[in-house]
């Protein structure tokens, strides 16, 4: 195959080649067979085929290949990982061959089928140093675990205490496992390493499902504390050959702005094929949304393609050879991947240890800011408006231009056209209070209906000014939002509080963002004072927001009557903080309402929420619990998606968790699947629906994590179900919270 290929054209074959007999499932002869035919069959040379499965061909390689980018696309992680891992361990392991002794002693004494040994990092993420009997693919992808999301090996290394678990789902929610969900093996042992902390985790994997009596526990600690002296002693020997990576990252973690460490990646023949990221500024973050230390590992071929050949990837050689920084850009980027946008940057490059420091800074920040408001406003029906008083200029938001029917290419209305426009009823009410806000520089939160092309709009309004010394008004600032869908809801439900900010947005102020987050939230997310009735149900929702206002997040709900007669009950909590957790909040929120309509199942509205947020990569992922409580039946039916279980407190006061149908996270997985199941209730039962902020410590979850809250609401079934839930305290109040109880009416 391929004559004269050598070098790096021969290396580049073969990796193909493992590629194609992994995904395929075939022996390396076949695939190298399929890769020849392939090559054959489109009239190109077998390298360029090889580059093509790699995903590293040229922006002109022709088309016949997006079957094998498909593959290849779900090998770029896999590239990833193998090159972080080359930097942490070249050529070998460090513990290889103790890896393969532990293996063999546990499969000998207790069944173990395979073992991996994981050093602990400084940040507390986990780098494997050791493997004997996992599948390369595994040992490619779990190469560097990171401290977030939590690990099962992770909390082993921060607790110390060893961890035997006989089941997959015995894992604790929100937690995942070391080879990932679909891992061939059911069992597991996670053993520490060291006698004054942990240094390394030992992982005992079990094909065969192991209950884990005593014997055998004691066996495997003992076995691993055989060896715990020889794995401390070779780790402080070999510190992964890349020492001066942690001290990079140490010194990146105090740096503002976006900085980043990237090393070479060489062939056999010391030719640059790729470039790696080690180490990366907090306030790093790339086009897709990686932020800080989610962007160590990321390879510069395979997820930033379109940097291949250019200016800026033969600069990265020249730096790193002459010792001469240099600066790129401003250029602009084009990302490969959809929905992903352009984006313009200038990058700094110098020489650092054995890589080289990148520092950039993207120039087209106000235009992001400007689309995520949009969103914002598009999302919550708001509308932004300034007015100049000094100057008489005038500015309005798309939002605020659509609120009022009003042509932008016509510029704003002056101040007597908008009065014009208010609903000949609230016009004696709120003409005057108009006239305080711009005559007199007095702040207002109005509710009013305005008359636009004969038809009635209801909007909630409010105004801050901005006065000089003299008390002469400079400017007003307004934010308006359009409540006309939802307000016969509102009327009833709708609490929408004073919005206390700058709402000055245009300054770029972290205070006034802040402030605009959390009037956004409350806006959207109102939340009922008393009791709600629903068709044979009392039901009560509390909010606890997160002692550090800057934390404000994601945490919502929803409860609404059914056309058929039933109730629909949602929580759910939105991973992330701030504008973007608000908009994918509201999002949800609407997407849960609208999709209960035509949705029978709960796991079959959960499914298509999932999609939803799945194909829209901007969006972050989300836990969520839905139910339907149908009142001639008692049945509450429901399902999760990686969200704590609901609590069943009953009319004798005993309290017990539901036991949860399998569900992962939404947006983690286009094809995830969620089952739904039913709960009857019995006069005078309670379910609580939460957020994990009631039961999760700010030092994660333990092997109690539903304990406090058991014993908490055990009793307390004879309470009105307002009180009950006005009696919860948030585990964590470093986090926001959310419940919602609901309890079966006498009949």
């Amino acid at each position: 195959m391929a004559p004269g290929a050598d070098g790096p054209l021969a290396a580049l074959i073969d990796a193909a080649v493992a590629v194609l007999a992994e995904r395929l499932e075939c022996s390396p002869g076949e695939a190298r067979e399929r890769l020849q035919g392939l090559a054959d069959r489109s009239g190109v040379p077998v390298a360029e085929a090889a580059s093509a499965i790699l995903d590293s061909a040229r922006p002109s390689s022709p088309a016949p290949f997006e079957e094998v980018r498909r593959m290849a696309s779900a090998a770029a992680a896999d590239a990833a990982a193998m090159a972080a891992r080359a930097l942490a361990a070249p050529g070998q392991e460090p513990l290889a061959d103790l890896a393969g002794t532990l293996q063999r002693r546990l499969a000998h004494d207790v069944g173990a089928d395979a073992v991996a040994v994981y050093a602990v990092e400084p940040d507390s993420s986990l780098q494997l140093v050791g493997a004997a009997g996992v599948p390369p693919a595994v040992v490619d992808a779990w190469s560097r675990v990171p401290a977030h999301p939590p690990t099962e090996a992770g909390y082993v290394a921060r607790t110390g205490e060893p961890l035997f678990l006989p089941d997959r789902t015995a894992t604790p929610p929100h937690y995942l496992l070391v080879g990932g969900p679909g891992a061939e093996w059911p069992s597991r042992a996670v053993v520490p390493v060291g006698e004054t902390g942990a240094v390394a985790v030992v992982v005992a994997f079990f094909v065969k499902q192991q209950t884990f009596p005593a014997a055998v526990r004691d066996t495997v600690s003992t076995v691993v504390g055989e060896v715990t002296g020889e794995i401390a002693r070779r780790l402080r020997a070999h510190p992964h050959q890349a020492g001066w990576i942690t001290d990079a990252q140490s010194m990146l973690d105090a740096l503002p702005g976006a900085v980043g460490v990237s090393v070479p990646i060489r062939d056999a023949a010391g030719e640059i094929v790729d470039w790696v990221l080690v180490a990366a500024s907090p306030e790093a973050t790339d086009v897709t949304g990686l932020r800080g230390r989610e962007l160590v590992g990321s390879s510069t071929a395979t997820r930033y393609p379109s940097i291949v050949g250019t200016e800026l990837w033969h600069s990265l050689a020249q730096v790193l050879d002459s010792g001469r920084p240099r600066e790129i850009g401003p250029f602009t980027y084009t990302p490969q991947t959809a929905g992903v946008e352009t984006a313009v940057f200038t990058v700094r490059i110098s020489r650092f240890g054995g890589g080289v420091l990148l520092t950039w800074t993207r120039l087209d920040e106000e235009r992001r800011l400007a689309a995520r408001i949009a969103q914002t406003e598009r999302l919550g029906r708001l509308g932004y408006g300034e007015w100049d008083l000094g100057t008489g200029s005038v500015y309005w938001s798309e939002g605020l231009y659509s609120i009022f029917r009003h042509d932008p290419e016509s510029g704003p209305p002056s101040l007597e056209e908008a009065a014009g426009e208010l609903h000949p009823q609230d016009a004696p009410r709120i003409a005057p209070q108009l006239a305080r806000v711009f005559e007199h520089g007095q702040s207002a939160d109005l509710n009013y209906r305005i008359l636009v092309r004969g038809e009635v709009r209801y909007l909630r309004a409010r105004f801050e000014t901005i006065r000089d010394r003299t008390g002469r008004v400079l400017k007003v600032y307004g934010i308006v939002q359009d409540v006309t869908a939802n307000e016969a809801a509102a009327r009833d439900r709708a609490r929408l509080v004073d919005v206390e900010a700058e709402l000055a947005e245009r300054l770029r102020s972290q205070q006034t963002e802040h402030r605009l987050v959390v009037a956004l939230q409350q806006i959207i997310l109102p939340i009922p004072t008393g009791v709600l009735h629903l068709p044979g149900l009392d039901v009560a929702v509390r909010y606890l927001p997160a002692e550090v206002v800057s934390r404000v997040g994601g945490d919502w709900y929803d409860v609404v009557e059914l056309p058929d007669g039933r109730s629909l009950l949602a929580v759910g909590d939105v991973a992330g903080h701030g504008i973007a957790a608000a908009a994918t909040m509201a999002r949800l929120r609407h997407s849960v309402a609208a999709l209960a309509v035509t949705s029978t199942e709960p796991g079959e509205l959960l499914a298509y929420l999932n999609r939803i947020v799945h194909d829209d990569a901007s969006e972050p992922t989300a836990t969520v619990v839905v139910a339907h409580f149908d009142p001639q039946t008692r049945e509450l039916t429901w399902a999760q998606a990686g969200h704590p279980p609901p609590i069943l407190v009953s009319g004798d006061g005993s309290a017990a968790a539901l036991t949860r149908p399998p569900g992962m996270i939404v947006g983690a997985r286009p094809d995830s699947r969620y089952e739904t199941v039913t709960t009857t209730l019995a006069e005078g039962d309670t379910v609580l629906l939460y957020t994990d902020g009631l039961i999760e410590r700010r030092d994660g979850y333990d092997s109690d994590w539903l304990g406090p809250l058991l014993r908490g609401v055990t009793g307390t079934g004879h309470l009105p179900v307002d009180e009950l839930i006005g009696r919860l305290q948030p585990a964590n109040p470093g986090d926001d919270t959310c419940v919602v109880a609901l309890r079966l009416r006498p009949a």
